[in-house]
């Protein structure tokens, strides 16, 4: 990619899918960054890894990780040129009272305080079902949960919180998952939740999540189907972080202060 005339003299960033780069491009400068969008964040750490080995790569290439649980969990990066989300992806970075109300105006004409909060809450056994996967079963090497494609709507109508109980069926079901003698049990659920017993919402929940979570609460608010859906409620959290709003983040900071200490640019001025 950096051999050709177009990328000449120009920085690779590595991001896991194609929302992420339609995020960071609003905040890059094109005159000085491409972007190689990976296939999720597994392949990340090995590439960085490969590229820190060659001198000219690893002053030209960074990747940007959603932090996911590693906030929580503790889990530290030692790759100097692979950087974090402040929160659990970009999505709930820009979970900001303006944004709120932009959705909230959008689709029911008035304002919704405390939405984010309530999705976020009405999730959490999902949540913890997910971190319980990602601590006691992906990094223990046995066969993750197959969370692909699960569809929010089946455990969470938008008023109610969904219960443990409603995520394991539902979630064992899709893509036959319960089929793993390791699928967890409601106790198991609630082992993980005693480990971790007050987390962070913004550390804690999968942006994703949120955003299909806000789309259930807005239906349920307007009492029947509305044109906004999860690619509209993500354009408005990305239009609604202002420019300034992201320049407060570490993330920002990070990766300036890396470019400076390389002589080169990332961010658009």
């Amino acid at each position: 990619m950096l051999s050709t005339e177009k990328n000449k003299g120009k920085n690779i960033m590595l991001v896991e899918g194609p929302d992420d780069r339609t995020f960071y491009a609003h905040h890059v400068s094109e005159e000085h960054v491409v972007f190689s969008v990976l296939k999720g964040c597994y392949y990340m750490t090995f590439i960085l890894t490969l590229v820190n080995k060659d001198t000219v790569l690893s002053d030209r290439v960074i990747g940007i990780k959603d932090a996911d649980f590693d906030h929580i969990t503790g889990r530290t990066n030692s790759l100097p040129n692979m950087f974090l989300t402040d929160t659990h992806d970009w999505e709930t970075m820009t979970l900001t009272e303006e944004s709120e109300h932009n959705i909230a105006i959008e689709v029911l004409n008035r304002s919704e305080n405390g939405l984010f909060n309530k999705v976020m809450n009405d999730l959490i056994w999902y949540s913890y079902l997910k971190l319980y996967n990602q601590v006691e079963i992906c990094e223990k090497g046995l066969e993750c949960i197959s969370f692909k494609n699960f569809a929010i709507k089946k455990i969470y109508d938008g008023d109610m919180a969904c219960t443990v109980d409603d995520c394991l069926r539902e979630v064992g079901k899709h893509n036959n998952n319960s089929r793993h003698a390791h699928f967890p049990k409601a106790t198991d659920i609630n082992r993980i939740k005693a480990a971790y017993p007050a987390p962070d919402l913004l550390q804690f929940t999968c942006g994703h999540d949120i955003v299909n979570g806000v789309v259930q609460r807005l239906i349920c608010c307007k009492g029947k189907s509305t044109d906004v859906g999860e690619k509209e409620v993500s354009r408005i959290l990305r239009i609604s972080f202002r420019k300034e709003l992201f320049e407060q983040t570490l993330l920002y900071k990070a990766i300036k202060n890396w470019a400076d200490a390389h002589h080169t640019i990332v961010w658009a001025a």
